[in-house]
């Protein structure tokens, strides 16, 4: 239907007079904005400037088009000087109709991108009252906490390079050894670094603080601690926990905030069953028993403190002290522990080969599960046991758990940090129970 001429200039009047409803319906000065007539002659008289170019007639197409951008900074202008206002919505949306009529008759883009551009000012215009009470409740350190992570996130992290930097990487140190009559060997190729990597876990913690203030506000603190926190952990449970370990310190919601970790924690119990599951379904099964007991005893602990009454203190709590959203620098700490445990773990691997198996998995284990879990999975049934695959497993799942711990006494409160510890020791505890089922 719109493919037609006649129906390319029922679509710019239909188009334009959607905008001029809109406006009419907002509170917009009438008077220089005008209303649903006016849009509708503007996206008319964009089509026919259109159809003029398409017609070999450009002087004509240049002629409609310049007195109307004459006509519109002249209205600006003048209603600028009486109202004293200089917001440009209005005029910018009046332009974006005008030109609309223009792309359609003149086919440079396809129809449905320009229905999809009209859709989005249509929807930028209609939230005009929400926008304003969004940054009326915006104050200054909160919109310079939101620049700083888009710094960190967007313009950061995409320049890193993703390479993992080795020994022999180091300018000038193969010769400085030589030179020494020391031979690095295999020590030589052991990755020390990945930037991107390394970065993508300051961004992780930080945007998790980000994402848990917004929601925050939407739901309140207490709601949003458990819900960001729950799907935080499919992502990274560790850099979940040192979030919220990190606010621990500040404020006197302990207990919602540990029930938060465990949920965390709880969510990466899920992820097993995506790791291991596509690789050795078998495996699966014999280490069944062992999850399903970790999984619900991390459900247990995490209701009771996330339905735990906090003491009350008599001061008025500030959760976010100063409008501060997050806390670079803890992030960055922990990325450097995280460098110097990846370190001590390769040269592990080099020092005891597969003998060192349970101890470079033990080490391993202190920056996340998800690499032995695929290891475990390929070896389980083939060069190791069902039986010993499940030992490894839940010794490294208990390594893991007991690292956030320390983890937490390092960055978080004492109290977070001991009562995250003892349900580590409980969910362990349990955990071995499902080495019975395991033949």
């Amino acid at each position: 239907m719109f493919e037609t001429l006649v129906g390319k200039l029922l679509l710019s009047l239909l188009l334009g007079a959607a905008i001029g409803l809109e406006r009419e319906n907002s509170n917009q000065d009438l008077g220089s904005a005008g209303g649903l007539r006016t849009y509708s002659m503007i996206g008319l008289l964009g089509s026919v400037a259109g159809i003029l170019y398409s017609s070999q007639l450009p002087m004509f197409a240049l002629l409609i088009s310049s007195a109307f951008f004459v006509l519109l900074i002249s209205s600006y202008l003048i209603s600028s000087i009486i109202t004293k206002d200089l917001g440009l919505t209005s005029e910018l949306a009046i332009l974006f109709t005008f030109l609309m009529g223009l792309l359609i008759t003149l086919n440079i883009l396809p129809l449905y991108l320009i229905i999809a551009l009209f859709v989005v000012v249509i929807l930028i215009l209609s939230v005009k009252a929400t926008t304003q009470k969004i940054t009326q409740s915006v104050s200054k350190k909160e919109l310079q906490s939101f620049i700083s992570y888009a710094i960190i996130a967007l313009i950061v992290l995409p320049f890193l390079p993703n390479v993992g930097y080795k020994l022999m990487d180091i300018p000038f140190l193969a010769q400085i050894f030589a030179s020494l009559n020391v031979d690095l060997g295999k020590f030589a190729v052991i990755e020390l670094i990945n930037p991107r990597k390394i970065w993508m876990v300051v961004v992780l913690i930080t945007g998790i603080d980000l994402f848990g203030y917004l929601l925050g506000r939407l739901i309140g603190n207490k709601s949003s601690f458990s819900l960001t926190s729950f799907v935080g952990g499919f992502v990274s449970s560790t850099s979940t926990t040192q979030s919220l370990a990190q606010r621990s310190k500040k404020s006197s919601t302990v207990n919602y905030l540990l029930g938060a970790a465990i949920l965390s924690n709880l969510a990466s119990f899920f992820q097993i069953f995506l790791l291991v599951g596509p690789l050795n379904a078998a495996w699966l099964v014999s280490i069944l028993p062992s999850i399903s007991i970790m999984i619900i005893s991390a459900a247990i602990i995490a209701t009771i403190f996330l339905r735990k009454k906090e003491k009350e203190k008599k001061q008025k709590e500030v959760e976010e002290t100063e409008g501060k959203i997050f806390a670079l620098m803890p992030a960055l700490k922990f990325a450097g522990i995280l460098i110097i445990v990846k370190i001590v773990t390769k040269i592990c691997l080099v020092l005891f080969g597969k003998a060192g198996f349970v101890i470079s998995s033990i080490i391993a284990s202190f920056t996340g599960l998800d690499a032995i879990l695929v290891s475990l999975a390929e070896m389980a049934g083939r060069d190791i046991t069902f039986q010993f695959a499940t030992f490894v497993f839940l010794l490294v799942n208990a390594t893991n758990l007991f690292s956030k711990s320390i983890f937490s006494y390092a960055q978080g409160s004492r109290k977070f940090a001991l009562r995250f510890f003892v349900s580590a020791l409980i969910i362990v505890g349990v955990s071995f129970l499902g080495l019975i089922f395991v033949k």
